[in-house]
């Protein structure tokens, strides 16, 4: 029987190797998508006024909790599908020809997509195994380029569900722990005249 740590290995080759089919059968990305999704929002509605004063100029913080709720309750589907976009256009390999973000936003963010996922290395960690479920640590490390920098180092819990002889990736464990790092990235790297030019 494969271990989490041979079903990471494998998703890692088939994310490389842009085979979507082998990373699709390794990955529930729906349920992944879905739990990640609405973990976060409810950690940045009940973090919003901390984040509010450390990201003054970022209008999604600056009305309360209630209304980040509403407002991603309201654009889930547009904010899943932008992501749905951009893994699509990662694995088909059409952001190869991407040039600008106004010209093809989507495109474009698949290939800083490439590009950071060519500036990381992950290194495995502990692997708990308890009946069909399983969890493994993972810390992504960023190499000494411009996107490795900005990673930095990020520690995931990688949480597999058994499904006969094998695991399938559904969630991260510890969103709490990663929202705050990524959140700095983001709001380090992501330009607000982008938010205006995606159009889904």
């Amino acid at each position: 029987m494969n271990t989490p740590t041979d079903e990471l290995q494998e998703i890692l080759s088939a994310i490389s190797a842009r085979d979507e089919k082998a990373f699709r059968a390794r990955v529930d990305l729906k349920k992944f998508m879905d739990i990640g999704y609405d973990e976060t929002t409810d950690f940045l509605a009940d973090n919003c006024a901390r984040f509010h004063a450390l990201y003054p100029k970022d209008l999604f913080f600056k009305f309360g909790s209630t209304i980040l709720r509403l407002y991603n309750d309201k654009f889930r589907g547009v904010h899943l599908g932008l992501i749905n976009k951009i893994i699509a256009a990662y694995f088909d390999g059409s952001f190869k020809d991407a040039q600008t973000f106004s010209a093809t936003p989507i495109k474009f963010l698949a290939a800083e997509l490439d590009r950071l996922l060519k500036a990381v290395r992950a290194d495995f960690g502990e692997e708990k195994i308890s009946g069909d479920k399983a969890t493994l640590a993972v810390k992504m490390v960023g190499d000494g380029s411009n996107y490795g920098r900005m990673i930095g180092t990020l520690n995931f819990v990688l949480e597999f569900a058994g499904r006969g002889d094998s695991w399938r990736l559904h969630k991260i464990k510890n969103v709490e722990e990663l929202v705050p790092p990524i959140l700095d990235i983001a709001e380090t790297y992501w330009p607000s005249s982008w938010d205006l030019g995606i159009k889904l």
